[in-house]
């Protein structure tokens, strides 16, 4: 096991380390929101992908594990949200099938923007997130679409390739529980989802591998909790 270190902040608990690693540690927490590497371009050997499809398996492998921990780690009626897109659906759909448990419900992000891509297909402006709903859980609001508009631009006010609007991560919070739950982060990045807990009224729990990004974090972090 790697070198675990921890850094506490108002409500707010960051973990420095892998989540595989951290998560078993761990205390019940109200909500999962994950934002995992995507894996796009995940290979299997060397250069060039010799089977795609074993990439595939391999990622849902990965998936598996940090969703199982996450879903021990969850009180019995929480929820657990996570991005992804539409390349790596199908490793997210066999790590469900694998653990028996299915996707809820699927959450299309309308970005309001272009994105970049290939030059034979469509450009992108939506990404997804996976909902699933631990034992007896359910979205109050029956009425909720599974379509979400934030416009989101290619420029990432912190920097960080894969950072997430504030707003879509404050309503996913507003929709899985209340006040002073435990909002649980195990792929942190730049602190979006730490940000968006904490102006809720949420405590919130991170984790990130990345030393860089987890120092960037503790910082946005700690700003958002002096100016709160």
């Amino acid at each position: 096991m790697a070198e675990i270190s921890k850094v506490e902040i108002g409500e707010a608990t960051l973990y420095h380390g892998d989540c595989r690693d951290i998560l078993p540690l761990l205390g019940r927490a109200d909500t999962v929101i994950a934002d995992p590497p995507y894996m796009i371009n995940a290979k299997s050997a060397g250069t060039g992908k010799l089977n795609p499809w074993a990439d595939m398996c391999n990622n849902s492998v990965f998936i598996q594990t940090w969703l199982l921990h996450c879903r021990h780690k969850l009180i019995p009626g929480g929820a657990l949200w996570s991005f992804l897109n539409w390349r790596n659906l199908v490793s997210f759909q066999k790590a469900a099938c694998d653990m028996r448990m299915p996707i809820e419900s699927l959450l299309v992000w309308d970005k309001e923007c272009i994105g970049t891509g290939g030059i034979k297909g469509l450009r992108p402006t939506y990404e997804l997130v996976a909902f699933w709903a631990v034992n007896d859980y359910a979205i109050d609001n029956r009425g909720l679409p599974d379509i979400y508009r934030a416009k989101w631009p290619s420029f990432k006010p912190n920097g960080h390739p894969a950072e997430k609007p504030v707003d879509l991560i404050k309503w996913l919070i507003s929709i899985s529980g209340n006040e002073g739950e435990i909002i649980l982060d195990p792929f942190m990045g730049s602190g979006t989802v730490g940000v968006a807990a904490l102006e809720m009224g949420r405590r919130y729990i991170g984790i990130e591998m990345d030393q860089a990004w987890f120092v960037s974090a503790c910082q946005r972090i700690a700003k958002a909790v002096s100016n709160g």
